[in-house]
């Protein structure tokens, strides 16, 4: 909405400057100066227009001159110089239309400044935002797969189960031993019988009972590290696996005891 009203104001203001009042400066060198400012501000060359009135304000401090000096400011984009001429001019002029022409531009100026420093701080504050932008947050790590019983697990399981088996079987061959004492023979025959096969029962017994035993502790072992395993994540209340014992068995033979609260 600004740009007519400044192209509007800058075409009346020039052609004021370059015809009507205000009078020409007193001095020649200065009104020489006067002549070529407008003639370059005609030509829209507002830098040297601002150079030929500077020139001539340093010898006479006329109107004319901060009049043409502040508009040639004006034009090239200088707001706060023209401001600061305009206001001279105002102090100085004897023509009320003339002030009246300046005020406007003034205030004008002063606008196109007020915007500049809005700007400026729309700028200033995105950039702020932009560096005061929070990271982005780390993504939640897994949360770890839950832990199966320690007696839901299938080869602890096929481990124990074989291995007391085993030791089931070893049992049975060493009370078979027993059972079959040579001493308790009927007869010579019943004797030779028993005094040959039986060192072979006791061998096979306790071989099968020890694998079976083996076997059996390695599947306990293997519940009782998935256990402690379980123990770790966090739990509502007390668990089986809090309450597994293990324990070696030798009564009448070899064996394992295994109890605990499901």
């Amino acid at each position: 909405m600004l740009l007519p009203l400044v192209l509007g104001l800058s075409v009346g203001l020039a052609a004021a400057t370059a015809a009507a009042a205000p009078l020409k400066p007193k001095n020649a060198k200065a009104r020489k100066h006067f002549d070529a400012a407008v003639e370059l501000y005609n030509k829209k060359d507002f830098d040297a227009a601002a150079e030929a009135a500077t020139k001539g304000l340093e010898i006479e401090e006329h109107e004319s001159l901060l009049f043409i000096l502040a508009q040639s400011e004006r034009q090239r984009n200088d707001c706060v110089a023209a401001v600061e001429v305009f206001t001279r001019f105002i102090e100085v002029s004897e023509s009320d239309d003339m002030r009246q022409n300046a005020l406007t531009a003034k205030a004008i100026c002063a606008e196109e400044l007020a915007e500049q420093a809005r700007q400026a701080e729309l700028e200033a504050q995105l950039q702020a935002d932009i560096e005061e932008e929070e990271e982005p947050e780390p993504e939640p790590e897994p949360e770890p797969e839950p832990v199966k019983p320690w007696y839901r697990d299938p080869l602890g399981g096929v481990l124990v189960g074989v291995g007391g088996a085993g030791v089931l079987a070893g049992g049975a061959l060493l009370i078979t031993a027993a059972v079959l004492d040579p001493d308790k023979a009927a007869d010579y025959g019943t004797f030779a019988q028993r005094q040959g096969i039986r060192p072979k029962l006791v061998l096979a017994g306790g071989i099968a009972g020890g694998a079976g035993l083996l076997v059996a502790a390695g599947g306990a072992l293997r519940w009782g590290l998935l256990a402690r395993k379980a123990e770790s994540q966090p739990a509502g209340g007390e668990t089986a696996s809090r309450q597994l014992q293990v324990a070696p068995w030798v009564l009448g033979g070899t064996g394992l005891t295994i109890s605990g609260r499901f």
